[in-house]
């Protein structure tokens, strides 16, 4: 369906309407604004002196004067209220357009010469930081410009670039030392469904830049916006309709130096697709004893084994190398007497492949609180392949109704496929002793997309500035997570008699396992605000209203053994051995090996929320002061969530609650180029839907049960900051900020102490209280002040401290009584790094078309698991450095290389234990090198 739009789309060029360029005339284009201020002016007159050639600008102050000859032309711009400006000198091209911003000055204002002010776009560093400087909240962002310099190939790549924020599982970000439930994602304003099947985090990953205008990070509340974050709400902005039309197309290769060209790569064969049709129905047997007399029920036991003779071995695969492919079409046509349409589409493709062969993967215990070290339970070589695919689509409509009525529509798909295998061979000391070499594999391949629709419409009623504006968008969202034909495959082996015998521990480790689990959640909301002037100030007033769905199936099959042992071989335990064999002695149906539906019914759930909200704010400027704004309100949010179990007796949960939530920011502006802020406002943090699910499940990916704690309430935060910032040319910055949050009732995940035996059991629980505070310093610079041959050279760079509390509960406190003496009652928030560090340095020489630039990341230990014993893992801290470089050979022909990780940094996790370290994952990254080209029509 998708695919067809934009077919449709990219196709309805010049036959459905005629194009206001053509190739014997050119345009002049551009934005009207108010001197000083620099707001848009909708309605303003832009004319062809000494002609009727005209047009009006619309609702953000836009205009565009088409069919003009080529030629030297005076512009005449005039509105209600403010001095008419004549500019002369206007050079116009054929088949290209003119930029030509204006800016109009107050009739009070005496004038000496016409004023035109070039305005940046959104997709620029200079556009986003003359954006930033105006806004009412505090916020950070990366533009499509500063993302093609890094090289990053999706979001989730560009958001390390962000002060404050930093990337965990190459997909899910952490801001302000806050992740999870405490950082919001939304796609053009409208919140965006999560896949993740624990939580309610959205994988960045899934976005690729390509289609990306710039990425907002806001970091303080306004009542306009949904209260549900903390450390940020992320915006993705798509790409914005063009003014003239354009075409691009790129292709690029890369490789990984762990898999380097034509190296092998594990990978996942066999499997099934979905749940055989056999096992679609309710009836069969639970037990084995139930076929032994039944030749009926044995058949359908027989059927279901059979369904499930494919692989459960890796194979390696030899690849050439990665590749990838960008497409992208955008024009803005005259249709129906002269009204504007835009049009933009663009489709990605990537395809790479990852992978090493000497991981390391450990796991360890205390045994007490005199213990001088930790002893390992575990400790194996990994290797692991994954070979990833991204398809990604974008279309979008933009249709003026009239000069001052817009429409707006966008569509985005993206599909995302991972098929990974890993390979584990070690000692597990504990349970095993002597020679015993213990192996495990897993099979898995996982789909994720993400499709959304969005309509909106801005419309105002009367002239200029004093017009009152009513802005309305509905969106509907669905997010799809399925892994068809998850398999594990674990057993040890030992030498005897020179011959290598092998079995499978039921009592020490799971039984050969494949588990099928698809989430999907859809996402519907509409909200409307309606912006009204009263003479210095703005009265802004409108409500939301949202809701989600979300539908999680899970079922488990084991192999298990009846008449035969295992000899070595997988495949043959899984294939050749399994099904019905001869009877026995007692006429009873036997079987080689079988397969049970091992499926908890309480582990599958339907979840449902709404929220509904609405908002009051005022902006105007303090009495007296009047370079002091104020810009203030409150939100009330109510807000119901239900979670039901999929079983005859369904175990319920349900939790309602509304919030009065207010806002307070000030701008100081102490200089046109200087501000001074200051915010405080309070948020709100959701539990999600399993973490309130009144029902205990096991987790196969984690190894270990899984409780939810239908008792939890959502998590209050009060939020300060102030921040001096200073923006001192155009694309400059140099910012300093601190921050600080009071959580009450912070809702942690955490290790049930009172668990027995080797069940870890973990769970979720309001704790009582928790702080994260910090320091933000950011800087960006031309160095063209310094030396005329430095004017193309600019480095930047950003610094977050934070340092975060959250208390332990006195039932935690007394579980790790056991393994230490006198227990902090309090520690760091999980994901939280005590440093993040960024820093750039790029050559952009416009006239030459060359590129270079630099790119450092770093960031401190942060804490991944809380363990029962206070020994936690954290992962450790790492430097990423990237270079990349671009350059134009030929007109719209540009070509592009670049080399990730440079220092071959690995991830490691590890504990730290009466001064040793232990590590549980050492997982290598390898250096990505990657050449490219583009061309441009």
């Amino acid at each position: 369906m998708f695919t067809v739009v934009l077919i449709v789309l990219l196709g309805s060029g010049p036959d459905v309407v005629v194009a206001q360029d053509a190739a014997s005339a050119g345009a002049v284009a551009g934005v009207v604004v108010e001197k000083g201020q620099g707001e848009p002016l909708p309605g303003a007159n832009v004319t062809v002196e000494g002609t009727s050639t005209g047009t009006s600008t619309d609702l953000e102050g836009r205009y565009r004067l088409d069919g003009l000859a080529p030629g030297t032309y005076a512009l005449v711009v005039s509105f209600v209220g403010f001095q008419q400006t004549t500019v002369t000198g206007v050079e116009v091209t054929a088949g290209q357009t003119t930029s030509l911003d204006v800016a109009l000055a107050a009739e009070t204002e005496q004038l000496d010469e016409v004023v035109v002010s070039a305005e940046a776009a959104r997709d620029s560093e200079a556009g986003l930081l003359k954006e930033r400087a105006e806004a009412a909240a505090l916020s950070d962002a990366v533009s499509a410009e500063m993302i093609g310099r890094a090289g990053a190939g999706t979001v989730a790549g560009a958001m390390s670039m962000v002060t404050g924020a930093s990337v965990t599982e190459g997909k899910y970000v952490n801001v302000r030392g806050l992740q999870g439930r405490y950082v919001s994602t939304k796609l053009n304003g409208s919140t965006l469904p999560s896949t993740d099947p624990d939580g309610n985090s959205v994988a960045l990953d899934l976005f690729p830049s390509s289609l990306i205008d710039n990425v907002v990070t806001r970091k303080t509340f306004t009542p306009d916006r949904p209260g549900s974050f903390t450390g940020g709400s992320i915006d993705i902005t798509t790409k914005a309709f063009p003014e003239e039309r354009f075409a691009t197309l790129s292709v690029s290769s890369s490789l990984n130096s762990e898999v380097g060209i034509g190296g092998e790569v594990l990978r996942p064969i066999g499997g099934v697709d979905d749940v055989p049709a056999i096992a679609q129905g309710d009836d069969l047997p639970g037990s084995l004893v139930q076929t032994f007399n039944d030749d009926q029920r044995a058949q359908q036991i027989n059927q279901l084994t059979r369904a499930f003779a494919t692989s459960v071995t890796p194979t390696r695969k030899e690849r050439l190398g990665n590749w990838g492919a960008e497409a992208s079409f955008g024009d803005r046509f005259s249709v129906l007497g002269g009204r504007s349409l835009g049009l933009i589409a663009s489709l990605t493709y990537d395809q790479s492949v990852s992978g090493y062969e000497d991981g390391t993967t450990a796991r360890f215990e205390q045994t007490g609180s005199l213990s001088e070290n930790l002893n390992p339970t575990a400790r194996y070589t990994t290797q692991r392949g994954l070979e990833e695919t991204l398809l990604g689509g974008m279309a979008g409509l933009s249709f003026q109704l009239a000069s001052q009525h817009e429409l707006g529509l966008r569509l985005l798909y993206n599909r995302s496929r991972e098929e990974e295998a890993r390979l584990q061979e070690g000692q597990l000391p504990r349970d095993l002793t002597g020679d015993h070499v213990f192996r495990t594999r897993v099979l898995r391949t996982t789909e994720r997309t993400m499709q959304s629709g969005e309509l909106d419409g801005t419309h105002q009623f009367g002239a200029g500035q004093e017009g009152v504006r009513v802005n309305w968008k509905a969106s509907l969202s669905e997010a799809e997570r399925d892994e068809p034909d998850y398999r594990f495959f674990s057993n040890h082996c030992n030498i005897r008699d020179g011959e290598e015998r092998c079995t499978i521990a039921q009592s020490i480790y799971k039984v050969p396992s494949r588990f099928f689990r698809n989430l999907t959640e859809t996402d519907g909301s509409g909200r409307v605000s309606v912006e009204v002037p009263l003479g210095p100030a703005t009265l802004k007033t409108g409500g939301r209203y949202r809701t989600t769905a979300r539908e999680f199936r899970e079922r488990r099959f084991d192999h298990l053994s009846d008449q035969v042992g295992y000899s070595g071989n997988p495949d043959r335990y899984i294939d050749e051995q399994a099904g019905l064999v001869e009877d026995d002695d007692r006429g009873r149906n036997r079987f080689g090996t079988y397969v049970l539906d091992q499926t908890q019914t309480s582990n599958n759930y339907d979840g449902d929320q709404t929220v509904g909200a609405g908002f009051l704010t005022a902006e105007l400027p303090v009495p007296g002061l009047p370079s002091l704004e104020f810009i203030g309100g409150v939100r009330v949010e109510h807000t119901d969530m239900s979670i039901a179990t999929i079983k005859d007796d369904p175990q319920r949960g349900q939790f309602t609650e509304t919030d009065l939530l207010p806002s307070v920011n000030l701008v100081w502006s102490l200089r046109d180029d200087m501000n001074l802020r200051g915010a405080y406002g309070r948020t709100i943090a959701q539990p999600s839907f399993r973490e309130f699910a009144p029902f205990s499940s096991f987790n196969f990916v984690g190894d270990y049960i899984e409780v939810g704690n239908p008792d939890l309430t959502r998590t209050r935060i009060d939020n300060f900051d102030l921040r001096w910032e200073w923006f001192s040319g155009p694309g400059e910055l140099l910012s300093a900020g601190v921050y600080y949050k009071e959580f009450d009732n912070p809702i942690e995940r955490t290790i049930n102490p009172r668990a027995s035996g080797a069940n870890v059991e973990v769970t979720y629980d309001n704790k009582s209280s928790a702080r994260v505070y910090g320091v933000e310093l950011e800087a960006r610079k031309n160095l063209g002040g310094l030396a005329s041959w430095l004017r193309h050279v600019q480095v930047g760079g950003n610094l977050t401290l934070i340092e975060s509390e959250i208390s332990r509960t006195e039932r935690a406190l007394d579980a790790l009584r056991a393994f230490q003496e006198n227990p902090s009652d309090t520690r760091p928030l999980q994901g939280q790094s005590p440093f993040l560090v960024n820093l750039n340095a790029g050559y952009q020489n416009p006239n030459s078309g060359t590129s270079v630039n630099v790119f450092v990341h770093r960031f401190g230990d942060r804490l991944q698991t809380v363990t029962r014993n206070g020994v936690d893992l954290y992962e450790q801290g790492r430097s990423m450095l990237d270079v990349n470089a671009s350059q134009r050979l030929l007109r719209g022909v540009t070509v592009k290389a670049s080399v990730e990780n440079v220092l071959d940094s690995e991830e490691v996790v590890s504990q730290s234990f009466r001064g040793n370290e232990f590590v549980n994952d050492r997982r290598p990254l390898g250096r990505t090198i990657s050449v490219g080209v583009s061309y441009e029509f």
